[in-house]
């Protein structure tokens, strides 16, 4: 097996990298580039560094890892401190190797501190800070060093950032001459930024070059703080930048990814060709115009210059060449790790092995879990704690870098903030994960707890609105238009997506076309509502130039190019949607239903077996679609010849199904509502409402329920009416999602009393006078309704269905009864079904 070398820069980004390796001022990076692949590292949400880093390092959501800010709050209660690898809950990679036996060494990872015992070195997060200014008397922080007997040698490899001189600052800052002393903050930060990646350089360099390895890991931080301290200086220069700071700091950003490149050079000469390097980052940074003008005041509030692709690259024995990779996630590194080193891949981890950046592709084994396995990790002791004064500087530090708030005096309130800010963090990392509802309970509790805090009332109406409980999200939306919200042009997307969400197309658009006026570029998304709202009215050219308006600003939304994707597709134009779709997966894999909408373009194209892989995909990401199995089910049967997998596809709807609804569908005036009088009748429970009455037209009254009108765009409420009846119009069948297994008794009445019936209807609601013609136009209308019903009901694996004649049930209701009975699987009393029909209400009939 390979020796692997991992290296992590934070916040590298490769819209900043792509124009340097142009000009050819990263050969380094350049060579890894073209030795090997490249591509997008999709991050997670929220987007802070310890998070991020604990998710790479486990493969394991931060839900998983227990790693939720970057401090936390003092198991004493009193005060809080930076955030330990002490805390985290589950093994890293270097902890599987030392168990396995494999020489292992990591330095820098954030967080690592203490030290962990692994089998090898480790020099943890605080090893490479600073402490005071005094360098004869500058302090190892404890506990940073395993093995301790290695104190003193990587205590003498730092680097202070009063040793750095001006030659070393010039690379950075060609007219440093020109600073003076209103520049000396930002010089201090370049120094100390510097001198913290020269002392990692030193020590891993070191270790490298003299310790035997099988895997061995370090964490630059510097593009980070670069980026946070430089970034506002970084060309275009933006109105609001000072022009002489401009002149000054422009070139800061760029030195600071050469100086990396240099750093890189040496790392790649130590490891040798035999070695598979794989350079990472967490996140990338806006260098463009989305980048924010102002940082939101609220903790970790710099997190907003982060983007949502960071970097991969890979090189070495096995690794394709000068190519391109798609759809990785920084949770798919420790899965792809652990098989290029020869071992199972964890069952329970968030991610999936990289197979597309292998020459060969492997298949990998897997274990149930490596939290399972015996025996010594070097797992941290979950009860470390710090000395105060050590604590006490940590905390200055992270507060002076922006990343938590300033501490107060009283430390029990402390504690408690910082405690509240992790379950925010948590609730955000379980919505990225797609488990709304844990999110939901959170938010709802933060809420409870702080009733006026505009942000969790913010957090907890967009998962109102996700779930569907539109109400309980308009009245928070409401009270929040009342409040003094810091980002009025967020809550005017906000508005503007509920009113999407209820049905008002055009009241949407209008607030979200004025709310356009007052959005910068950084939030471009707003162009995807307002497409979302063309769509909705069926101007699918202006929502088209909607969702390109946004790509122009930032390419790499996902999200757009499914939306487009999934627009090309109802248009017909399969090549364009599958161009879209292919983007799209390309950059965020988990999007299953950009993989779902591929398979359909494919399947339409011809290409079925491509599209059946992209419904396998589907299902990788989406367990419970079973649109896509039906799909598949289809595909296997008629076009690949592979009966065993449809059969199985077949079976698994069932297995994945949320539930059983029985449905009573046809067309207006087709005896549905007599039906659900009949079901009424054998105390099946009737998801309806009391919107509708009875009256002459249907005295027994209708049994609907207002919810069902909206099922084309919102299917939430399909989870209410599980194990029960309920009454759907033909023309809505076809937006029924696949979770769910359908009984459907479908109502068949002779397409002309049915418009006959209409029209009565009409003449007693005064709409109409017995002199006007039959809409005739209507019925092909309906006969193309009935048909296209039918079809969907018949290939959809997870459909029963039972016709009924209308004509039948009122004059031979007992017989319609026992047939209903059958097909409900029995026991529902006939007898009584068939006591509800009247036949005079058959009056209509021509």
């Amino acid at each position: 097996m390979p020796k692997v070398l991992l290296i992590g820069w934070d916040a590298a980004d490769w819209k900043i990298i792509n124009p340097l390796l142009d000009k050819g001022l990263m050969p380094n990076l350049a060579k890894m580039v073209s030795q090997g692949v490249m591509g997008n590292l999709a991050t997670l949400d929220p987007m802070f560094s310890p998070m991020l880093w604990t998710s790479i390092a486990t493969g394991k959501r931060p839900y998983q890892h227990g790693i939720l800010s970057f401090a936390e709050p003092e198991p004493s209660g009193l005060g809080v401190r930076p955030v330990l690898g002490a805390s985290r809950k589950v093994k890293a990679i270097w902890n599987i190797l030392t168990q396995e036996q494999r020489k292992t060494h990591v330095v820098g990872w954030w967080p690592t501190h203490p030290a962990e015992p692994i089998n090898g070195i480790c020099l943890s997060d605080f090893y490479r800070q600073h402490k005071g200014t005094d360098l004869a008397n500058w302090d190892l922080p404890p506990d940073s060093v395993w093995p301790k007997d290695q104190e003193e040698l990587f205590s003498r490899l730092r680097i202070h950032p009063d040793e750095l001189t001006a030659a070393h600052i010039l690379p950075f800052v060609p007219q440093l001459a020109k600073a003076d002393q209103v520049h000396q903050k930002e010089i201090e930060n370049l120094k100390n930024i510097t001198a913290q990646a020269a002392t990692t350089q030193a020590a891993f360099t070191r270790i490298l070059r003299t310790e035997e390895w099988d895997f061995a890991a370090v964490y630059f931080i510097a593009l980070d703080h670069y980026c946070h301290g430089f970034m506002k200086y970084h060309p275009p220069r933006r109105p609001h930048v000072e022009q002489h700071k401009f002149d000054l700091f422009k070139n800061v950003v760029r030195g600071g990814y050469r100086y990396l490149d240099m750093m890189l050079g040496r790392l790649l000469e130590l490891a040798g060709e035999d070695t598979v390097v794989m350079l990472v980052s967490d996140h990338g940074f806006q260098p463009d115009a989305l980048r924010p003008k102002e940082i939101p005041h609220e903790p970790a509030g710099m997190a907003y210059e982060h983007s949502y692709y960071g970097v991969i690259c890979a090189k070495g024995p096995g690794i394709k060449k000068d190519e391109l990779i798609y759809g990785a996630s920084l949770l798919d590194i420790t899965p792809t790790l652990l098989t290029i080193m020869g071992l199972p891949v964890g069952q329970d981890m968030d991610g999936k092995v990289l197979s597309g950046i292998f020459e060969h592709t492997p298949t990998p084994e897997y274990i149930p879990s490596w939290e399972a396995v015996p025996g010594e990790s070097g797992m941290p002791p979950a009860d470390y704690s710090l000395s105060q004064s050590t604590n006490e500087e940590m905390v200055d530090q992270l507060a002076d870098l922006g990343y938590v708030e300033n501490q107060g005096p009283d430390a029990a309130k402390n504690n408690r903030d910082m405690a509240e800010f992790c379950r925010f963090n948590l609730a955000r990392a379980y919505l990225d994960g797609n488990k709304l509802a844990e999110a939901t309970q959170i938010y709802e509790e933060l809420h409870r707890d702080h009733p006026e805090a505009p942000w969790y009332m913010f957090r907890l109406a967009a998962c109102y609105q996700m779930a569907g409980r539109l109400r309980e999200c308009r009245k928070l939306v409401d009270i929040l238009k009342t409040k003094d919200f810091y980002d009025q042009a967020v809550l005017d997307v906000m508005e503007g997506s509920l009113l999407l969400g209820e049905g008002q197309y055009r009241a949407a658009l209008k607030t979200l076309k004025t709310a356009e006026k007052h959005v910068d570029a950084a939030q471009s998304r707003i162009w995807l509502q307002i497409g979302q709202c063309y769509l909705m009215l069926g101007k699918s050219k202006e929502a088209e130039n909607a969702i390109k308006k946004h790509l122009e600003l930032d390419h790499d939304t996902a999200v757009a190019h499914q939306m487009l994707g999934t627009l090309y597709y109802n248009e017909k134009r399969y090549e364009d949607a599958a161009d879209s779709l292919l983007t799209a997966v390309g950059l965020d894999y988990n999007l299953g239903t950009a993989h779902f909408y591929l398979g359909l373009a494919l399947m339409d194209s011809g290409a079925y077996q491509e599209s059946a892989d992209a419904f396998e995909i589907c299902l990788l990401v989406m367990p419970r679609n079973n649109l896509a199995r039906t799909h598949l089910a289809y595909l296997y049967q008629k076009m690949l010849d592979n009966p065993q997998k449809a059969a199985q596809h077949r079976q698994d709807i069932t297995q994945y199904s949320d539930g059983v609804i029985t449905i009573v569908s046809g067309l207006p005036r087709s005896g549905t509502s007599m039906m659900m009088q009949m079901l009424n009748a054998a105390n099946i429970p009737i998801f309806m409402d009391d919107e509708r009455a009875a009256d002459e037209n249907n005295q027994k009254g209708y049994f609907e329920h207002k919810a069902v009108k909206a099922l084309a765009r919102d299917k939430s409420w399909l989870s209410l009416a599980t194990n029960k009846a309920v009454k759907i119009v033909a023309p809505l069948l076809v937006h029924l999602p696949g979770n769910y297994h359908y009984k459907i008794i479908f109502m068949e009445r002779d397409i002309h009393e049915i418009l006959g019936s209409q029209q009565k209807m009409l003449v007693r609601l005064g709409k109409k006078t017995d002199q006007d013609a039959l809409p005739l136009k209507l019925l092909s209308s309906y006969e193309k309704v009935l048909r296209d019903a039918k079809e969907w009901a018949l290939r959809s694996p997870n459909v029963e269905i039972l016709f009924v004649s209308y004509a039948e049930a009122v004059q031979n209701p007992f017989m319609a009864a026992l047939r209903v009975n059958d097909f409900l699987g029995g026991g529902l009393a006939p007898e009584q079904m068939a006591s509800v029909a009247d036949a005079q209400l058959h009056r209509e009939k021509k």
